[in-house]
């Protein structure tokens, strides 16, 4: 009995970890790329791949929600995103971003009522990338430049390393118990 146990616990324990092992946060920056040709940082982008949808055709996950946005020096809270979209390559979530498209409408009172747009495709014509950003009362753009990323930053979700930590923990007690 004992032994159906201890074969049960770890089938548990191995299908947990494969239901997990793919979770990963996947950090990049947002790269303004003025028309002159120069480059600055103007923000970031962490999506998480627990809950994308994947593709197993074309080998790609879509994520319509970010987990965190810092453009120009503000956070962006996820409630104030019209539209997102960001698309990875789910052999190589290494390779970052290959898609990036989002439309916000962004709220600080006394400081911002902006809308921004961008939108970033890998593979594409690399003129065609761009981020606007528009007054919400008039519609005026205030910026409107080229859009790349910044080499991607993958770390694995909180919740696969608290499983991975629990399997060893159990390792260690049965290994305590068995002495």
């Amino acid at each position: 009995m004992n032994t159906m146990k201890k074969i049960f616990a770890s089938l548990g324990l191995i299908a947990a970890m494969t239901i997990n092992a793919n979770a990963a946060l996947i950090t990049q920056d947002l790269i303004e790329v003025a028309s002159d040709g120069s480059t600055g940082v103007i923000g970031s982008i962490t999506v998480s791949t627990n809950n994308a949808v994947i593709d197993p055709i074309y080998g790609t996950g879509e994520v319509l929600s970010f987990v965190s946005f810092e453009f120009l020096g503000y956070d962006i809270p996820v409630d104030d995103s019209y539209f997102f979209l960001a698309i990875f390559d789910s052999n190589n979530v290494y390779a970052g971003l290959e898609y990036l498209d989002f439309d916000i409408d962004f709220f600080l009172p006394g400081i911002a009522d902006w809308a921004f747009q961008g939108y970033f495709e890998a593979f594409g014509n690399p003129d065609f990338n761009y981020f606007t950003v528009f007054e919400n009362g008039n519609a005026q753009p205030r910026f409107f430049n080229g859009l790349t990323l910044g080499q991607a930053s993958v770390v694995s979700e909180p919740a696969t390393l608290a499983m991975f930590g629990l399997m060893l923990g159990l390792l260690g007690m049965r290994r305590t118990l068995q002495k």
